[in-house]
């Protein structure tokens, strides 16, 4: 189905910062994000309700609670896609059903992590007809002691609809509607949602984020992205000096399309001793874990391969987004909010990282986390005055920008997305157990293979007073799996050794 403007089933253009993502979509580049809490609750002695009718409820209550939850998308395709009015939407189609047969928890997790690396490389089907987003609720089929109902619910979301942020908002008002108690929705009828009025969608983020260019900084870019890059002769530009160029894994290929996925766990006390220890040095917690990203990377990277990097942190948008009309919130709504900071790791700073003494390792890695704190501090300072989040009006066919870059060498090596953590009150722990009454216990949150983007990502998520859970997530192809193992592993000794000794232990 292909709608155009005027139609009547068209609400809106997607807008010129959601073309970045249907774009992508549309050429199979990027195409999912999952964030998976995990639900429990002492089951209600009353058995006559089902839990596939108690999921499918509260469901229906959070859809209409939030309209982009009830679009589609059209002509994605196209330079000027459009969110769609779906007057049904099917809830079987929206709540998938997964067992999962596994006796031993890592043996759980495991089987947890591919059918989430599954999710993540399925393209989004009849987008103009049903909305980009479905529910997968994972269940262990092995019996157990436990008296506790335990479910992992995959919120996985086309990223026009939602970012991280906006899956931790999710899962909170999921949460609420699960104890609320109360009728589902009049609008839901046999499973099936009818409805008879159009959603109010809040504007793009260039709208709701008041975005400032400046001269200096709009000629800067034209002359390094358009003159430089484009239209300069390969002839009249120096060759860069080999320990200047940045190590950003395998070049762009779009094939295959295979995400990868492994876990590091943060626990409540490692989470802790963290915590105060990027307080005693003056930085937080996400420029430390890069700088342990780039500490390993660096280790298991010969220096001529990879004399330098470069890589980025996911920054949200929301603190800047104006409250519209009643259209959006910044506490509650959902949206795709995003920009991102770039940070160089030179040379001297990698190779002090590379191989110091046990001894030192401990303040060349807090060196590296202050200096990457206050590079993104000051960019964060800086928002939302020349970012180019806020040209996306200028890029005319983001499709053709897209496959322009294949073959050619990737921006930077890795990204950092951090959506936070979930309030213990938010994630129903204010309260004493209680019959049918649901908690949330842990949220996972991942990204998928990203052709066009980094070579991998480390995805942040957690509950408050339960630690965290980091994913590390790459491309088949687009670097190495031994490298990725080794960060996995070096990331989880490293983190398990500082809650242990307050040492990260890094080349003892």
């Amino acid at each position: 189905m292909s709608v155009s403007d005027g139609s009547p089933d068209v609400i809106r253009p997607v807008g010129s910062a959601a073309k970045f993502n249907t774009s992508r979509h549309s050429l199979g580049l990027y195409r999912c994000v999952v964030n998976t809490a995990q639900y429990t609750a002492l089951p209600p002695t009353d058995k006559r309700t089902s839990i596939s009718n108690v999921i499918e409820n509260a469901l229906a209550t959070v859809m209409m609670q939030h309209g982009i939850l009830r679009v589609g998308i059209a002509d994605e395709d196209t330079q000027e896609p459009v969110f769609t009015y779906l007057r049904t939407i099917d809830l079987r189609q929206m709540i998938e059903w997964k067992k999962i047969s596994a006796s031993e928890p890592d043996a759980y997790m495991r089987d947890l992590l591919r059918s989430t690396e599954a999710q993540h490389d399925k393209l989004w089907e009849d987008l103009p007809g049903r909305p980009g987003w479905k529910l997968i609720v994972h269940q262990n089929s092995q019996p157990d002691d436990a008296e506790n109902v335990t479910l992992d619910i995959s919120f996985a979301f086309h990223h026009a609809y939602a970012d991280g942020q906006s899956a931790v908002i999710f899962h909170r008002d999921l949460l609420r509607a699960l104890n609320g108690g109360g009728l589902p929705p009049a609008e839901l009828q046999d499973h099936v949602l009818h409805l008879t009025k159009r959603p109010r969608l809040p504007p793009g983020a260039e709208e709701l984020v008041p975005f400032s260019i400046s001269w200096p900084y709009l000629l800067k870019l034209i002359w390094a992205e358009i003159i430089w890059k484009e239209l300069v002769p390969s002839w009249l530009k120096p060759t860069p000096s080999p320990d200047t160029v940045p190590w950003t894994g395998n070049p762009i290929n779009p094939e295959p399309h295979k995400a990868n996925l492994r876990l590091v766990r943060v626990s409540q006390t490692a989470l802790a001793s963290l915590l105060a220890a990027c307080r005693a040095h003056g930085t937080t917690l996400t420029p430390l874990l890069q700088a342990l990203v780039l500490a390993s990377v660096a280790s298991r990277l010969p220096p001529d391969a990879a004399p330098a990097f470069q890589f980025g942190t996911a920054i949200s948008l929301r603190r800047f987004a104006k409250e519209s009309d009643g259209l959006f919130d910044r506490a509650n709504g959902l949206h795709c909010l995003l920009t991102a900071h770039a940070h160089r790791a030179g040379a001297p700073a990698v190779s002090a990282l590379r191989a110091p003494a046990p001894q030192d390792a401990g303040s060349a890695i807090w060196g590296a986390a202050a200096e990457i704190g206050a590079g993104l501090r000051a960019r964060v300072g800086s928002l939302p005055r020349d970012d180019v989040a806020g040209l996306t009006a200028w890029v005319s066919d983001w499709r053709r920008r897209w496959v322009g870059r294949f073959g050619q060498r990737r921006e930077t090596a890795w990204e950092c997305s951090n959506a936070g953590s979930m309030g213990a009150r938010d994630a129903g722990h204010g309260d004493a157990p209680a019959e049918g009454r649901w908690r949330i216990e842990r949220s996972v949150f991942s990204q998928g293979a990203t052709p066009v983007g980094a070579a991998f990502a480390l995805n942040v998520a957690g509950v408050e007073g339960r630690g965290l859970w980091m994913t590390v997530s790459w491309q088949e192809t687009a670097v190495e799996t031994e490298l990725m193992e080794g960060l996995v592993g070096d990331l989880q000794r490293w983190i398990d050794s500082f809650g242990r000794t307050g040492r990260f232990g890094v080349f003892d």
